[in-house]
């Protein structure tokens, strides 16, 4: 294993083809032959996948998934993912960045990223019918996609929004489908923003109610009531994330990931990790180590 996660972007990928570094379709081998099992990446683009026939396993994060038909898949910012076993598998995967996405905003947050993506599911199983459905506005996507023209971004931008609705539909999660703008929300919504920037150097609630200009307490009290946990363990909950994805993805030791996560020695980390966990954070890498060299 590297001793970084790299990160990789569209342009990158180096294809002949794509919007500005910004949107580009792939086949399911193009995108295999990127993420191996031997290659520990994060991306720096959202990965609509979509499973036509074959067999094998993904692994986002340090979840496991089987490939199979009607499965689609959706993968945010900076997850590390990567295939194993893979038979006869046929898709297509749609690429694309936060900013391609929002070109085209109506001012709606269902259909906005930061707001409509946050804690989707990874995994939709599609009937048939709906995996039709679905693979239908792909491929008016990639129609505009390989003859591009005028309004063509536009268009492929908007049914690009079309098709993620299709998903987050699928989740049948209120959360999601019944998203109501108030000022709640907002909060809400700014403060996992903050999160994900700052949770390196910021773990503690009262920096982010600062900066929210708002009481500790009563960011405490929205972020309960919204997501059934205190605004203090969603901040810890990132961290470890982070925590585990070095851990598995990368041969930095715990004292270098200590740092790198903003802790000020190992002591300080490895009691952060096991409250949060119940294991150490060599008993947690040792865990996964065997099922990781095989993947």
């Amino acid at each position: 294993m590297p001793t970084v996660i790299n990160a990789i972007t569209i342009d990158s990928l180096k294809r002949p083809f794509s919007f500005d570094g910004e949107f580009v379709i792939l086949m399911a081998s193009d995108l295999i032959s990127v993420f191996s099992a031997q290659n520990s990446i994060k991306t720096k683009f959202y990965t609509l996948l979509i499973v036509e026939s074959g067999s094998g396993n993904l692994m986002i994060d340090h979840e496991r998934y089987e490939l199979k038909k009607g499965n689609v898949f959706f993968v945010n910012y900076n997850q590390v993912f990567r295939f194993s076993e893979v038979e006869d598998f046929k898709g297509e995967a749609v690429l694309f960045t936060r900013s391609f996405y929002n070109l085209i905003y109506t001012g709606n947050r269902k259909i906005k990223n930061d707001t409509a993506f946050l804690n989707l599911p990874p995994l939709m199983e599609f009937s048939k019918n709906d995996l039709a459905n679905f693979k239908t506005g792909v491929a008016d996507m990639k129609k505009e996609f390989l003859s591009p023209t005028i309004l063509s971004k536009e268009i492929i931008c908007l049914l690009l929004k079309a098709s993620m609705l299709k998903y987050i539909r699928k989740t049948d999660h209120t959360e999601y489908i019944d998203f109501k703008t108030n000022r709640k929300s907002l909060y809400i919504e700014d403060f996992r923003n903050l999160v994900e920037i700052h949770f390196k150097e910021l773990k503690r609630t009262s920096d982010y109610s600062q900066k929210l200009t708002i009481s500790a307490n009563y960011l405490n009290a929205l972020i309960k009531e919204k997501l059934d946990l205190s605004a203090e363990n969603y901040i810890q909950n990132r961290v470890i994330l982070e925590a585990e994805r070095l851990l598995l993805n990368t041969h930095l030791s715990v004292t270098e990931i200590s740092f790198e996560l903003g802790f000020s020695d190992k002591s300080h980390f490895g009691k952060y990790f096991k409250k949060i966990t119940q294991e150490s954070p060599n008993q947690f890498r040792k865990k996964f180590q065997d099922a990781n060299n095989n993947f």
